[in-house]
């Protein structure tokens, strides 16, 4: 009896040290403190910054750099600060992946998520896409992690 649970508990904890070995947790959340005036072509900068596990998001650029190749899941909200709506893309490594957009006739949040593949040091980002300038304080998020390493 004390054989197998030692060889059970020893089986479980190599399984736990090995998945934390090879899969280990990364991810971050950003938020907007004030209200922002965007850019063309410049990365939104999530200056509120509610965590950062290992480090891959930038709080002075917005932009998220791999740590390790694997699965990550990125979302993001929108919010217009005006009378315009406003349209946000995702990019990888300045390619367009996914439009976000919030409406022009209410004020309301925009939100999706996109799952990709990433290699170490690929870059993750949101930007202004067309239309709108003017996005509102603490509506607006920026968010990622790693599903799996093991790809």
């Amino acid at each position: 009896m004390n054989t197998f649970i030692f060889t059970a508990t020893f089986i479980l904890l190599s399984t736990v040290v090995n998945q934390g070995i090879s899969n280990p947790a990364i991810g971050f959340s950003a938020i907007l403190s004030q209200n922002t005036y965007l850019e063309n072509d410049h990365a939104i900068v999530y200056d509120n910054v509610v965590t950062n596990f290992r480090n891959g998001y930038n709080r002075w650029s917005g932009h998220f750099a791999a740590p390790r190749k694997g699965l990550y899941v990125f979302t993001c909200s929108v919010r217009a600060n005006s009378k315009v709506g406003i349209t946000v893309v995702i990019v990888h490594n300045g390619r367009p992946v996914l439009r976000i957009a919030s409406s022009v006739y209410s004020p309301e949040t925009g939100s999706g998520s996109v799952t990709l593949i990433l290699k170490k040091g690929d870059n993750v980002w949101v930007k202004r896409l067309g239309h709108g300038r003017h996005i509102e304080k603490h509506y607006n998020y920026f968010s990622g992690y790693l599903i799996s390493a093991e790809i």
